[in-house]
């Protein structure tokens, strides 16, 4: 079969499980814990998935890349299972440690080896976003009739279910062992100085933007629409709706406008949108919840478009996981933020907060690509 295929697939299946925890977790612990336990239950999943990252990507640029998938399937089973089991915050922050190790074994290598197959790079990449939007929609429309029929137990085994299928699939790849294995060659590969100008800035200006995503990712959504009066099967079929409008529009408009541009007018309107969230009614709020998809389509190809340029070949799982290492410690520390924020002031203050630190964010870009 062919290779980026069945990364692909592989790719869906992950996004699929997410786009179902990402609506029945939070909705599940909201039963028994209050909003900042939550918000710290969730901030260690960036953190971990970032670690695991770094130190997979860098060992697969020297090993290969198929035994990461192998152990994303395996991982997506056990972190499921201790969901299923879970009762105390402490198991459910286990259960993230586990997920996010997960989800650090499959993005360590899935970017990496769709860059090593394609020439089309900035192309194959927006096309992994939108596969993982779409199946992520998926998952967030069908969460909350699979918690109606299924309840939160059912759902979590069909979780594990859909993770077990990765393993067979990952046997399918080929190993692409690289070269000798060298703490040196490591060394020198995560060496920040030796990197490029361009490569320095935007290891901050990501830190910047995980800030700004952290105040609204996560438990945030589902937690604010189910604070707006909406049903659990509507909280899903809203977010859902969001994700697939994502995935159109990374699809229909990779590549159709110059990358600068495009990451400005996604940007404003990104600021216009969580303001206005923030003090929004519940019927304007599901059509700016809905509305958020098509920019956060648009924010993904610019995203891609710069790992695509700034990462050297060789070290594509290295350069991209320092990238994303800044992404994900700012995501976790507002994460962890946004609970209490959420508790004390309610959902105006986390959504404000990350409209502006995001203009930061995409002013800086855009100056930096011109």
């Amino acid at each position: 079969m062919n290779q980026a295929r069945i990364v692909i697939l592989i790719q869906a299946l992950n996004s699929f499980v997410t786009g179902v925890l990402g609506v029945t977790l939070p909705l599940m612990m909201e039963r028994n814990f209050d909003v900042a336990t939550i918000g710290l239950v969730f901030s260690s999943v960036p953190v971990i998935f970032q670690a695991g990252r770094m130190f997979f990507a860098t060992v697969s640029d020297f090993l290969g890349r198929k035994l990461f998938f192998l152990l994303n399937g395996f991982l997506g089973v056990v972190s499921n299972s201790i969901y299923y089991l879970a009762h105390t915050p402490l198991e459910f922050v286990f259960g993230k440690v586990i997920e996010g190790t997960r989800g650090g074994s499959l993005w360590a290598v899935n970017r990496p080896f769709l860059l090593e197959k394609s020439e089309k790079k900035w192309a194959t990449l927006v096309h992994l976003r939108a596969t993982v939007y779409f199946s992520s929609a998926v998952g967030s429309l069908l969460a909350g009739y699979l918690m109606v029929l299924l309840f939160f137990e059912g759902t979590l085994i069909l979780c594990a279910l859909a993770s077990g299928l990765v393993v067979p699939a990952s046997f399918l790849l080929v190993r692409g062992r690289k070269r000798r294995f060298s703490v040196e060659e490591v060394l020198h590969l995560l060496d920040i100085r030796k990197k490029g100008k361009a490569f320095k800035m935007f290891l901050v200006l990501f830190f910047v933007m995980g800030l700004s995503f952290g105040f609204r990712s996560g438990f945030v959504f589902p937690l604010f629409l189910r604070a707006k009066g909406f049903h659990v099967e509507v909280v899903g079929v809203l977010l859902g709706l969001q994700i697939l409008l994502a995935g159109l529009f990374s699809y229909l408009f990779a590549k159709r406008f110059e990358m600068g541009k495009l990451l400005l007018v996604s940007g404003v309107l990104y600021t216009v949108t969580f303001v206005l969230l923030g003090f929004s009614s519940s019927l304007l709020a599901g059509g700016l919840m809905i509305a958020y998809g098509a920019i956060e389509g648009l924010l993904s190809i610019s995203q891609e478009g710069i790992l695509s340029k700034i990462t050297s070949e060789g070290s594509y799982g290295t350069d991209i996981g320092l990238l994303m290492m800044g992404l994900h410690g700012g995501n976790a520390l507002s994460l962890a933020l946004s609970g209490f924020l959420i508790q004390v002031s309610g959902f105006a203050t986390p959504f404000l907060m990350s409209a502006f630190t995001f203009t930061f964010f995409y002013v800086s870009s855009y100056l930096i690509l011109r």
